[in-house]
C-alpha cells in the first residue's frame, strides 16, 4: 500500500536553520523505515508552507506511524493511504 504522510509545523519549530538537526532526523526515519521494511517513494518540502510530504510504500499504515515518531514530537502530522491513477481506473 502507498501512503501520504503531511508533516506541518508552526515558524517557531522549523529546522531550516538547524541543518545537523535536519540530517539527524532523517537519518533515524531512514534507519527505522529500513528496519521496519518501508520504502520511502520520495520526499518534497513546501518551505513557506513549513509542510514536508513523503510517500511511503508499507504493507501496513501502523509500521510506517512507528517510523515516524521522530517527527511527532516537532508539528502536526496527516497519514493518507492512497492509491495510483491507474489502480483507480
Amino acid at each position: 500500500m502507498l501512503f501520504l504522510y503531511i508533516h506541518t509545523h508552526p515558524v517557531d519549530k522549523c529546522l531550516a536553520d538547524k541543518p545537523e538537526q535536519i540530517r539527524q532526523m532523517r537519518d533515524q526515519i531512514q534507519q527505522d523505515s529500513a528496519k521496519a521494511g518501508i520504502k520511502m517513494i520520495g520526499g518534497y518540502s513546501a518551505p513557506h508552507e513549513h509542510t514536508i510530504y513523503f510517500i511511503f510504500e508499507a504493507d501496513n499504515i501502523a509500521a510506517v506511524e512507528q517510523a515516524l515518531i521522530p517527527m511527532t514530537t516537532w508539528g502536526n502530522a496527516r497519514m493518507i493511504p492512497i492509491v495510483t491513477v491507474g489502480e483507480m481506473l
